[in-house]
């Protein structure tokens, strides 16, 4: 369940727009959350967080969002670096076993957050539905000698930090902001234990 930081896809060779499908499925999955605790994320294509999308600037993006039939609850995504209200929110409503699609224009270069939009949407993003977007400019990024995909989380659990066995979400927790787990790629020791963080010269 827990990404990989080295699970990216390479830059952008191209220096003309091009039309972009990105498939997207929502997953319910109880998973680890730290030793001998399991929580029930919901995510991206079974990961979190969800996978790291790049495009281009021009780009024609099409985004096809497919919610598990396995799925107790609807879902959506929210591109921030879409223009219009939502981010693809609207469009994207789905119900378990279906199928949304739309269509947007990338049209600023940056580094986008994405997430789940179906109310409550705290309580989605925090039990894992997020990730990021890049928007290449038009001349392409600098060239780097490696690329690393992290992103924190927050998880509000009703069981205290530590206990052992199935842990569900608190919703009184979420409200306060009071998490008990501050995780980076979706558990506890993601980045050192189960998919460790290597960089060399």
């Amino acid at each position: 369940m827990v990404r990989a930081p080295d699970d990216l896809p390479d830059p952008l060779r191209r220096s003309a727009p091009a039309t972009v499908h990105v498939a997207l499925e929502t997953i319910e999955v109880d998973a680890k959350l730290a030793d001998g605790a399991s929580y029930r994320f919901w995510t991206f294509n079974g990961k979190v967080p969800g996978p790291f999308l790049r495009v281009r600037v021009g780009d024609t993006v099409i985004v096809s969002l497919t919610n598990d039939p396995q799925s107790e609850f609807s879902h959506s995504i929210d591109l921030h670096t879409v223009t219009g209200p939502g981010g693809g929110a609207v469009a994207t409503q789905t119900r378990p076993g279906e199928t949304t699609q739309f269509t947007f224009k990338a049209l600023h270069p940056g580094l986008y957050v994405y997430h789940c939009a179906t109310p409550m949407v705290a309580h989605h993003i925090a039990n894992g539905m997020y990730g990021l977007i890049l928007v290449e400019p038009e001349e392409g990024l600098p060239e780097v000698d490696h690329e690393f995909y992290v992103m924190q989380g927050e998880v509000y659990t009703a069981e205290g930090f530590g206990a052992e066995g199935v842990n569900t979400f608190d919703i009184e927790r979420l409200l306060d902001e009071s998490p008990e787990y501050l995780v980076f790629n979706g558990a506890v020791g993601s980045l050192t234990v189960e998919a460790p963080l290597y960089a060399s010269g």
